[in-house]
Formats: structure tokens, C-alpha cells, sequence
């Protein structure tokens, strides 16, 4: 097949500039060549590649090639590159200024800027956005390339992409979006999800084009096969040596394996270092499961405040389990939300998955009303709290059925550590179901795993404050599952876990 006019610019006039080959000229790869070939003629095309596949080099070859394109057909070419953050942004126009210095043939045609790249003595330009910047309405871009969408701002981001697809309607432009694998529950995620529909369905955007590099979720992360599959830059921006050495170390240590998973495989989870993966989480999803003459506990998570207030019905039958979630915000509290989580919310509440109250602050009658109505639709034989907060509730709530069906659960590595594991190894397992609560979905996919020195497992909330809370439900009731329904004994002469 005959190149492309992109393919032959990159090619003539791009080099690498980094390590020992700066200054070389530039061999396009064969997903890149695929990703300029079947990209003609559409509107937008969305790339999912893991990381050190050659991304942001090749995003600066496609800007090149177009700013060439228009200089010869004197267009006016316009380029937006759009980053997650102003470090970001500056990386990717550091890889275009750094080809144009390298080659005096660009020289002749591009005029590098300390923010932009423009034509020398033509109308066209190239400058960068950010994702935490303003909206930035008013563009005429030619071409739009979009870097990491994973990363970008949850609240700004939006409004960016918005504003650039918009801007897409006044001339024949192209929007390439290129990204890893991110959070779940997330404005990429929501993106991502729309791309696997075309990819699956093409008839239903034509002016679309999907292509993703990835494992499934089945796939063995250690079989060298799967990361050909997911990288098809390995062997060449890819070490395989790494990967080797990394998957030597997450068959040992199941953080190194999560992050080889979603860094490595591109596969959508929560949290940088996430306990337990999204997908295995929503496979546990059983609405309607029997729990008849199940035995069940009753873990809280009381709101700070603002945040959300969780509780989780767990049900276990020897080492099956099942849950059931509900939760609470104020609207002062919601509002925060909205603005912090806008794709979220407004489906939660409307579904019923959210119990909003008025005022700044769930109070203690809020709190027991929820509880009494648990009661009467669960059998609970015990409620353990996180002793943050929960001072007034519990008492009140021993006043009301004594002091031997409330206890506090302090959340230290004693406590979660064998809840934490229980919970993971019952999910993995299909011991583990629950109601399918999006809102516990989005906040199991925000726990970050720590895993210290002897082997304890523990999450921090500091690091996802406000997003875990459900998560925290379900391990507090699985604590009273270990340290007390499993032998029959009492544990809570320990410290930590104690009557007050």
C-alpha cells in the first residue's frame, strides 16, 4: 500500500529526541501506520495503549505532519494539544519544539515558540489546553489531539471536551483522543464505555473510529502472549526485560499486580494501587439472591460532616456472604458532590441509591431512623462502627437495645487485615454477591491497597477522603464476622475493638 501523505511527513521530516537516538529519523510502527490509515475520514478517533507504547512522541509526529500539510495547501491549520495538566501539556509540546530543533528542514516551515509553534509566514498555529484550565470556547481547531483523558479534571475536564468537540463544527477537523486505562465511574470511563459500544456496533457513529490495546479480563497478566497483545510497542519503547522482572513480582505481591494490570494491560479499575478490580466487583452483582436463615451483621461508616454515611448489611452463611447497601448525604454535602463527581450523582439519587437530607450535617436521628428501618427489613444481630464520629449513635443506640448489640471497630491493621484479605479472597471466588449499588461500586474501585512489611493489609482513607466509605461498611461488618460470628468467642476485650 501506497503511504500516506502523514505517513511520508513523519517519516521525512520527524526524528526521535530522546536517549541515545536523538536526532534519528523517525520508523513508524505498524499500529501507528494502522491508526493513520483507517483514521482518514473520520471525525474522531479513540486510542486506549498502555503506557510506554510511544504515545506522546507519536501524538507530536501527527501534529507535525498536519501543521506540514497545511503549510503546503496554505489552510491555516489550527492544533490544539489537550492535556490533563500544564506538566502534561508541557511534555507533549516539549516533543514537538524538540523535533523542530532537531531537524533545520522543520525550521524552514515551523517557528517554535516558548507556547506555541506557529508557520512561518503563513496563518497556523499549534498551542496546548488543559483540563484544569477555563472552557475555552471559541476555537476553529483544524486538528484536536487529546493526551491521557484518564487524568483529566473531573469537573473542568468535561467542560474542555465539550468545548472542543463543539469547536469541530465550523471546518473539516479531526479530534484524536488518546488514552490509558483510568479510574472507574469516571468522565474517561464514561467515554471509554461509548467506545467499546461502537467498536462493538460501527453502524451506530460512522464518523467515530475505536481501537483499544488491552487484556481481557480472563487473560493470564504473566503470559508474555497477552502483553504482545495489550502492547504492540513491546520489543521497542517496551522492555520486555520489565515486564518480565515485574511480573515476576506480582505473582508475590498482589499491589505489583494490580498496577501491572491497569498501567501494563489497560484494564479499567479505581485507585492507582486498587484492592479489589472493578469488574470482579460488578460479576459478584445478585440482586435477588436468597439469604433465608442467613445470620447478619450491620457495619456504619459515619459521615464527617459533608460525607457520605454508609452502611452495609452483610448476610453470611459459613463463607459465603452477601450485602446490601444504602447511604446518606446532606444536601449541603450533595452539592459539594455535584460539583465534584457531576456524571454520578444525579442517577444516584434519582435511582434511589442515595438518601439525601436537608441541612449541613446527618445527625444522630437521621442516623438511628435509617438504622430502625434496616432493622425491620434485616435480621441484624449486631451493628459495628467505626468509632470516628459515632460516639452519640452509639450510645444512643445501646440505650435502645443494649450494650452487647452496638460495638466500635477501630480501623487499624488488626482489625482490617483479615476482613481486608477475607473480602478480596471471597470476591475473586465467587463466594462474595451483593445488590449491584453503583455507589459502592465507584467507592470499591477508590480503595488503594497498602500492604506493609509483615503482610497487613490496610486501605487509607486519607488518600480517597469522602469515596471509600461503603467499602468501609462492608469491611467493619466483615470484622465482626472474623473476630466474633466465625469462632464464637468474643474479641472485643481487645483494644481495638472496645465498648465504651
Amino acid at each position: 500500500m501506497d503511504l500516506t501523505w502523514t505517513e511520508r511527513m513523519i517519516e521525512k521530516y520527524c526524528v526521535l529526541t530522546e536517549d541515545e537516538h536523538a536526532g534519528k529519523p523517525v520508523k513508524l510502527m505498524d499500529w501507528q501506520r494502522g491508526l493513520i490509515r483507517d483514521g482518514q475520514g473520520k471525525r474522531m478517533v479513540w486510542l486506549e495503549i498502555p503506557r510506554k507504547n510511544g504515545k506522546s512522541a507519536f501524538i507530536a509526529m501527527i501534529a507535525i505532519a498536519h501543521m506540514l500539510e497545511g503549510f503546503k495547501n496554505n489552510s491555516n491549520p489550527q492544533v490544539v494539544l489537550a492535556a490533563a495538566t500544564r506538566e502534561q501539556a508541557a511534555i507533549l509540546f516539549g516533543y514537538v519544539r524538540n523535533m523542530v530543533l532537531y531537524n533545520p528542514e522543520l525550521q524552514k516551515v515551523l517557528e517554535p515558540y516558548r507556547k506555541e509553534i506557529r508557520l512561518k509566514g503563513r496563518p497556523g498555529f499549534l498551542k496546548t489546553l488543559t483540563s484544569d484550565g477555563g472552557s475555552n470556547h471559541g476555537l476553529n481547531p483544524s486538528l484536536i489531539l487529546c493526551d491521557e483523558i484518564h487524568a483529566w479534571n473531573e469537573v473542568k475536564g468535561p467542560d474542555l471536551w465539550e468545548a472542543l468537540r463543539t469547536s469541530m463544527a465550523a471546518r473539516d477537523s479531526q479530534m484524536i483522543a488518546i488514552t490509558t486505562a483510568g479510574g472507574a465511574y469516571t468522565f474517561a470511563h464514561k467515554w471509554h464505555e461509548y467506545a467499546v459500544r461502537v467498536q462493538e456496533q460501527p453502524e451506530i457513529d460512522p464518523s467515530w473510529l475505536t481501537i483499544i490495546y488491552g487484556a481481557e479480563d480472563h487473560e493470564d497478566p504473566h503470559d508474555p502472549k497477552v502483553w504482545a497483545k495489550a502492547n504492540p510497542s513491546l520489543g521497542i519503547t517496551v522492555n520486555m526485560r520489565y515486564l518480565e522482572e515485574m511480573s515476576n513480582t506480582a505473582k508475590h505481591d498482589e499491589p505489583t499486580l494490580l498496577s501491572l494490570r491497569k498501567l501494563h494491560l489497560n484494564q479499567w479499575a479505581g485507585s492507582a494501587q486498587p484492592y479489589i478490580e472493578l469488574s470482579k466487583w460488578l460479576k459478584c452483582t445478585n440482586k435477588k439472591k436468597s439469604v433465608k436463615n442467613w445470620r447478619c451483621f450491620l457495619g456504619v461508616d459515619l459521615a464527617a460532616v459533608n460525607d457520605f454515611t454508609a452502611y452495609a448489611v452483610l448476610y453470611f452463611n459459613g463463607e459465603e456472604f452477601h450485602s446490601v447497601q444504602y447511604y446518606q448525604i446532606t444536601d449541603h454535602g450533595m452539592n459539594k458532590r455535584k460539583n465534584k463527581y457531576p456524571n454520578l450523582v444525579r442517577n444516584w439519587i434519582k435511582d434511589g441509591n442515595l438518601e439525601v437530607n436537608k441541612g449541613e450535617v446527618t445527625t444522630t436521628a437521621h442516623r438511628i431512623g435509617i438504622i430502625e428501618r434496616i432493622m425491620q427489613e434485616h435480621p441484624v444481630e449486631g451493628i459495628f462502627f467505626d468509632p470516628w464520629n459515632a460516639a452519640e449513635t452509639v450510645d444512643s443506640m445501646r440505650q435502645r437495645y443494649g450494650k452487647n448489640f452496638c460495638y466500635e471497630v477501630r480501623q487499624s491493621a488488626l482489625m482490617l487485615n483479615e476482613p481486608m484479605k477475607l473480602l478480596y479472597r471471597s470476591v475473586v471466588t465467587n463466594n462474595f454477591s451483593h445488590d449491584g449499588n453503583p455507589v459502592t461500586a465507584w467507592m470499591i474501585g477508590n480503595v488503594s491497597l497498602h500492604i506493609d512489611k509483615n503482610d497487613n493489609w490496610t486501605f487509607s482513607k486519607d488518600k480517597a477522603p469522602d469515596r471509600i466509605d461503603g467499602a468501609a461498611a462492608i469491611l467493619t461488618a466483615l470484622a465482626g464476622y472474623v473476630h466474633n460470628a466465625q469462632t464464637g468467642l468474643s474479641a472485643y476485650d481487645q483494644d481495638d475493638i472496645i465498648f465504651v
